[in-house]
């Protein structure tokens, strides 16, 4: 699934807030699931991540990194060589 921006949540005085409708029904949430609640990135960032499918995640992002890492060291060459 893409990333996809489902709108904006205001946090309530107790804390809560209301995860949008069509976010639930895209990622199959229902009532009673525990969400992983942690932070991501630069500060004040916030993710929840469905517990059953973070392992999922951490491979989805392992696999991007690497993909990431053979990216870099592709255009490392490519400068390495122009330098000679």
């Amino acid at each position: 699934m893409k990333r996809k921006i489902y709108g904006i949540a205001t946090l309530s005085e107790r804390g809560q807030i209301v995860i949008p409708q069509e976010a639930r029904e895209d990622l199959g949430l229902k009532p009673g699931d525990k969400l992983i609640v942690m932070s991501f990135g630069p500060k004040n960032t916030l993710m929840l991540v469905k517990s059953d499918s973070l392992l999922e995640m951490f491979s989805e992002l392992t696999k991007e990194l690497s993909e990431l890492e053979k990216f870099i060291s592709s255009i490392k060459e490519v400068e390495k060589d122009e330098g000679n």
